[in-house]
């Protein structure tokens, strides 16, 4: 069966199976611009999801999955976990939000510093998206200089100063070792390119080169430890943490999903000491929430017990009382013996699925960071944000939508999974055995 005819049989069954979910999003899409927000969206429609539990997931048509997305990452300990809907329950006793500290923010702000050694001060904010604005807009006001140096392939949040580059078209992206700057969507401020950076992965001479020439106008270098979830080398990480402390640029380590990897996040496990690091998903416990913290130096700047520092970082639902008792109710449960049975699942995983695409002699890889992972189809090596761009990016389709058939959801492009806490070897055996049949189906 040709590729277009298989996705459409599957597609076809997928439709007749959930009639439910279809109906769901006709409704979603007349108020709603596409129905759902963008990284729910997949074709022929999403699905809706009536509840979880542990690590499964029901939808409204009755099917259940084993839950491989886990919401981006960041329901570390599965569905409805005990210690987080107890946690929920108790803050919602005393109240909702009150105007004021409740005290649990700073059991949550006081355990984040206790694992994470560059940690001396920290604020919490809303998302990932607030916690690197407010990163670099800390780190520009502490040097005084506006350029801001991220890598290609990096993602940040949605603002302006980083929404750049994060997956440009190859024929605009210019030369490797010194890429171009491309907007990622229209509507941006027109000078956000020209205060940007952009850094190659993998490559610590051009890194070098390029923070060097650039280094009385950066005012920090901000860096995803991973392009999608490609792992990468410790010594490009130490090499760039090096650069940044020569050229006395301020670090910023964005470990909003990288927190994933251990106990002291991936900064620990690579050896390296940001100046600031912004951290979101997993601390939230499920609910919304964003941090940001490093240096007391540089923190310090938002204390207003000071006086006028010309620094200010506040927000009506910034710390609210259940996101912080969530969120401390999650890392009590995230021990090191935690972190090592997900993180070793999860190189089971991996290495499963390889040795599907193996035997089915289909070219791909699955890499990880910790317990997040991704599946790419390709013969090529994987080093950066352009290797990536090149793998085939039309098989994932079919074989996302015949992993559903075969009861385990992960993300529609097969990027960005995640396990979770009860995940247990017989789930991800399972989910081995399903990804061989699904991509022999596609044969």
């Amino acid at each position: 069966m040709s590729e277009t005819r298989h996705l459409d049989a599957i597609s076809g069954r997928y439709s007749e199976a959930r009639p439910l979910s279809q109906a769901h999003f006709g409704r979603d899409r007349q108020v709603m611009p596409g129905g759902v927000k963008g990284a729910y969206y997949h074709a022929p429609y999403p699905l809706t999801m009536a509840r979880g539990e542990g690590c499964y997931l029901w939808d409204v048509d009755g099917h259940r999955y084993v839950d491989f997305a886990n919401h981006h990452t960041s329901q570390v300990l599965g569905h409805n976990h005990e210690a987080v809907t107890e946690a929920i329950a108790t803050q919602l006793q005393r109240g909702i939000a009150l105007g004021a500290a409740m005290g649990n923010e700073v059991e949550l702000a006081e355990e984040m510093c206790s694992r994470v050694k560059s940690l001396e001060r920290v604020r919490f904010c809303n998302s990932g998206t607030e916690a690197t604005l407010h990163a670099i807009r800390l780190a520009r006001g502490f040097t005084g200089r506006p350029k801001i140096a991220k890598f290609e392939g990096g993602y940040h949040g949605s603002h302006d100063a980083v929404e750049i580059s994060v997956a440009p078209a190859l024929d605009k992206a210019g030369p490797a070792e010194a890429p171009h700057a491309v907007p990622q969507v229209r509507g941006m401020a027109p000078h956000a390119i020209d205060e940007m950076l952009i850094l190659p992965y993998d490559d610590e001479a051009s890194v070098a080169r390029l923070v060097s020439a650039h280094r009385e106008e950066l005012a920090c270098i901000i860096l995803d430890p991973k392009a999608g979830v490609l792992p990468q080398r410790a010594e490009f990480m130490r090499s760039v943490a090096e650069t940044a402390h020569r050229s006395e640029v301020p670090l910023i380590l964005d470990e909003i999903v990288g927190f994933r990897v251990g106990t002291g996040g991936i900064q620990e496990h690579f050896g390296i000491t940001p100046d600031l690091t912004t951290f979101g998903k997993i601390i939230g416990g499920g609910l919304p929430v964003g941090a940001f913290g490093g240096r007391a130096e540089l923190m310090d700047l938002l204390d207003g017990t000071r006086g006028p520092t010309g620094f200010f970082q506040s927000g009506t639902y910034s710390g609210h009382p259940l996101v912080m008792a969530a969120g401390m109710a999650t890392l009590s449960q995230l021990t090191p013996a935690a972190f090592d049975h997900m993180n070793e699942l999860t190189q089971r995983l991996c290495d499963g699925i390889e040795r599907q695409l193996q035997r089915l002699g289909v070219g791909g890889k699955a890499v990880h960071n910790g317990s997040v992972f991704s599946i790419y189809f390709t013969d090529g090596e994987l080093t950066d944000y352009r290797s990536l761009a090149r793998c085939d990016k039309k098989r994932a389709q079919p074989v996302f939508l015949a992993l559903l058939e075969r009861g385990y959801f992960l993300s529609h492009n097969l990027g960005m999974n995640a396990l979770s806490l009860p995940t247990q070897v017989e789930h991800v055996d399972g989910l081995i055995e399903a990804f061989g049949e699904a991509v022999g189906a596609t044969l």
